[in-house]
């Protein structure tokens, strides 16, 4: 794992071994951290920050029909393909996170310039790889899955609208709660199943991004404690997940001993 971690460190930024290992220990192993310390530090290639190269490549998928700063959807999917995602799983959300593109569809300009530079990956190879580290680590790194997860919302709903259709919003927790993504399963319960379930079930109205934020935090919080404890009924979550934690201990059994004794 360390020897992977140190290998696209180098394709990332062009150090030799002996460096990536001093920014991997002091990031405590987490690539993207390290990687952005480096390109922070007074070590970085000035060549590692090629603004120019970097939008010479997107130029690459940028047809003479689209707007100005932005690529449509064929550039946009050849570029992912290119990147070697799966467009079928979470996968393809981690780069789009990265260069924070608009739509799923659509790239901009100064995103994908400005999230390359970050990181300092200034061609194809380099994104690939960048890429590649950052789906092994959206499972375990917490921080990643929060960017990735929050972004999603922004680049998934359609144009103009502030919020997404309960049917698109479960297809999209139904990808980022599955690998590679972030499992959301304790020992005793599958609450990304029963989520979905319950939702399916009891709740019309649309998914705005408070609810989609909301939702994080109370899938963190359920991973830490499953049965609850956190939660109260004069607590500040919003009213869908109240209804959901009263729809979860009824499916799970979990109905308090009320009965008083003699």
């Amino acid at each position: 794992m360390q020897k992977s971690l140190s290998n696209q460190f180098t394709q990332i930024t062009g150090t030799p071994e002996k460096t990536a290992l001093r920014y991997l220990k002091a990031s405590n192993w987490k690539l993207d951290a390290a990687v952005n310390s480096y390109f922070g530090s007074n070590d970085t290639a000035p060549v590692a920050k090629d603004r120019d190269a970097i939008g010479k490549l997107f130029e690459k998928y940028h047809a003479s029909t689209d707007d100005k700063d932005l690529t449509g959807v064929e550039g946009t999917m050849t570029y992912l393909n290119d990147l070697g995602v799966n467009l079928e799983n979470a996968e393809m959300l981690v780069p789009l996170e990265i260069i924070q593109a608009p739509s799923l569809g659509e790239m901009s300009k100064q995103g994908f310039i400005d999230g390359w530079s970050a990181v300092g990956a200034d061609t194809l190879g380099k994104q690939k790889s960048y890429v590649a580290g950052q789906i092994k680590n959206l499972r375990s790194d917490i921080a990643l899955f929060k960017r990735v997860y929050r972004h999603t919302f922004i680049c998934a709903k359609d144009k103009g609208q502030k919020a997404l259709p309960l049917e698109n919003a479960l297809v999209y927790w139904e990808l980022l709660f599955s690998s590679p993504g972030k499992s959301w399963v304790t020992p005793s319960t599958n609450w990304a199943d029963l989520w979905m379930e319950f939702l399916k079930a009891k709740w019309t109205k649309s998914v705005n991004k408070d609810m989609w934020n909301q939702t994080f935090v109370f899938f963190e919080k359920t991973m830490e404690d499953e049965s609850l404890s956190f939660w109260s009924e004069d607590g500040a979550w919003p009213g869908v997940i109240d209804d959901f934690v009263v729809y979860a201990k009824e499916k799970r059994g979990d109905v308090p001993d009320t009965m008083e004794t003699d």
